[in-house]
């Protein structure tokens, strides 16, 4: 079941979110002289053409980061992170949108070093062709869950692991707190940031219960939820991120970008930042309250 296609989503409000985030978390690591890691356990296809067929069948675009990118010359907390998509595009027109992979790789310094892993045929062989000229940033065709296990920790000792599944496959949500818990107990002072769709099924809540009684305690949450799906055949209505060990005081950068983002998407949105081990479980079901 290797079906999904991140192409058809690009630079979808979850995206904004996610990319986002991920910019914040990459320069506070930057900011310290010691080398450092990334490793992307589902790195995708690292460029993605808004101008292709498949982009433009749903166009999921439109209301996620083309209001942002309209509005890229007022000052905002978005505002690095929209640079970097610039530097992929040239004058006004956002034809081409930097996955991950390409995020990353644009913020990391010679000495740093970048892992991408991805299982998937089609998007392996686009991710090598994105990446063809880059022979320090290493490329594996393996399972992401069985790599955030193995690969961890890095010979750096700092770093990041961004864990991006598609959530195709339904037992992911009871796969990932397993294998999270695994990595932290290997790498306990690793920071990691997971992202999570929110549909109508809220499998997401079960997932966030088994990862709220592990022994993993630093996780703080951001999540954005719209009032209702920019189009109907769009099943997604929430995007969530998890960060495990966030630098000191990256509560108010995280919020500052979750309610930007939920105050400037098209449609009425609303924006969450919380701790995940202040989260109440409900006696009766079992769940988080």
């Amino acid at each position: 079941m290797l079906s999904y296609q991140h192409i058809y989503h690009a630079g979808n409000f979850a995206d904004v979110q996610k990319h986002a985030v991920l910019v914040k978390l990459l320069q506070v690591l930057a900011q310290k002289p010691q080398k450092f890691c990334v490793m992307d356990t589902h790195a995708g296809r690292g460029l993605y053409d808004l101008n292709s067929d498949e982009a433009q069948k749903i166009g999921e675009f439109n209301s996620g980061i083309l209001p942002f990118w309209e509005a890229r010359r007022e000052p905002s907390p978005l505002t690095d992170y929209l640079k970097i998509v610039a530097a992929f595009n040239s004058g006004d027109d956002l034809k081409i949108y930097p996955g991950s992979a390409k995020i990353a790789q644009h913020l990391m310094r010679p000495a740093d070093s970048l892992l991408l892993i991805e299982r998937h045929p089609g998007e392996f062989a686009a991710l090598q062709e994105s990446f063809k000229d880059t022979p320090a940033v290493k490329i594996e065709q393996k399972d992401g869950f069985q790599c955030l296990i193995d690969r961890v920790p890095p010979a750096e000792r700092r770093g990041l692991v961004l864990v991006d599944p598609s959530y195709e496959i339904k037992s992911e949500y009871a796969e990932l707190p397993k294998q999270l818990r695994q990595a932290f107990i290997k790498w306990p002072q690793g920071q990691f940031m997971i992202w999570y769709p929110i549909l109508a099924a809220e499998m997401h809540t079960r997932m966030l219960t088994a990862l709220r009684l592990t022994d993993i305690k630093d996780m703080l949450v951001s999540e954005i939820r719209l009032e209702a799906p920019p189009q109907e055949s769009f099943g997604m209505y929430g995007s969530g991120v998890i960060i495990v060990n966030p630098p000191f005081g990256f509560e108010t950068t995280l919020n500052e970008v979750t309610q930007f983002i939920a105050g400037h998407l098209p449609v009425k949105a609303a924006g969450d930042v919380f701790w995940l081990n202040n989260r109440q479980i409900n006696p009766e079901t079992g769940m988080l309250g």
